[in-house]
């Protein structure tokens, strides 16, 4: 019986995850705080084994009780853009993937997955590989890295199947109501106009549905011990994004290309190169950008 432990369940991403191993019939223990928001899980809440972090003494006990055969780490501190530079703050996360670690000991894991994240690279303005070399900027990228390091060096002594992914640009359903596509959306809903750099940037997009399925695949099927990126297959620029979504929302509302510098450092074209992680699980079937983002937006309009 496949059983998977999830940090972070209860966050964007996490819940995504959550929702389509709940949906073929995976067997999911959500690690979460006294404190966190269930609302991203309310669909599934009522099947899943939740296990209090905050129950300090208790809660590594209770995860060996429930043997999990997976985990999927997706618990962080910090992830705000006022909060990447915090030093001490992002420096908290090594403790609980230490904590997790031992914990391994006591069970049988088959496999330790972890969602790293584009910003080791640093500043890119190409499609990036694996073995291109890494470059953080920020206490954020560089944590991520010194945990990249002890999942490896663990999980190798201690005969761990290994998967760090890196997660480039995720939209989808569920994001905190400060992120880019939900504020935007906001703004146009009350306001008139709001300022932009000059949208010159370009991402592949991942849609949340998809970057699920691709988890999916992952926990289900045997991989090598590594580091993979996660990214979507179709760039387009913030301008493109950010026009396509006044359009739909409210044609009047006016975006003022240009009215903000760009940051110092900009990466100007964010893409993994996703060869690696195909030769793994195989071909990936994008949901096509516009389906995506008609699902997003009318989710949020919605709400």
């Amino acid at each position: 019986m496949r059983r998977v432990l999830i940090t972070g369940i209860t966050g964007f991403l996490g819940s995504h995850i959550g929702e389509i191993l709940n949906q073929n019939n995976i067997e999911i223990i959500g690690l979460k705080r006294s404190t966190s928001d269930l609302s991203r899980c309310i669909s599934f809440a009522d099947e899943i084994k939740w296990i209090d972090l905050d129950h300090a003494g208790e809660w590594k006990q209770q995860v060996i009780l429930q043997s999990p055969t997976e985990i999927i780490h997706c618990a962080w501190i910090g992830v705000e853009a006022n909060d990447r530079n915090q030093w001490s703050l992002q420096a908290k996360n090594i403790e609980l993937l230490v904590d997790l670690l031992e914990i391994t000991q006591s069970l049988n894991l088959k496999k330790f997955i972890f969602l790293g994240s584009q910003a080791e690279y640093g500043n890119i303005s190409r499609k990036v590989s694996e073995d291109d070399v890494v470059h953080p900027m920020s206490a954020y990228a560089s944590i991520k890295l010194s945990c990249l390091q002890i999942l490896k060096t663990y999980s190798e002594l201690n005969h761990i199947n290994w998967l760090w992914l890196r997660v480039f640009s995720v939209f989808g359903e569920k994001e905190s109501d400060n992120w880019l596509i939900p504020s935007v959306i906001n703004k146009m809903k009350t306001g008139t106009e709001m300022d932009f750099t000059g949208g010159e940037q370009q991402y592949a997009y991942l849609y949340a549905g998809d970057f699920a399925k691709i988890l999916l695949s992952i926990v289900e099927r045997e991989i090598k011990s590594g580091i993979y990126n996660v990214s979507g297959n179709h760039t387009l620029t913030l301008r493109s994004l950010l026009s396509q979504i006044r359009d739909k929302v409210n044609p009047s509302f006016q975006l003022n290309f240009g009215a903000i510098p760009y940051r110092q450092n900009q990466s100007m074209h964010i893409q993994g190169d996703i060869t690696k992680l195909t030769d793994e699980i195989g071909v990936i079937d994008f949901t096509d950008f516009n389906v995506a983002l008609s699902k997003t937006l009318n989710y949020y309009l919605s709400k």
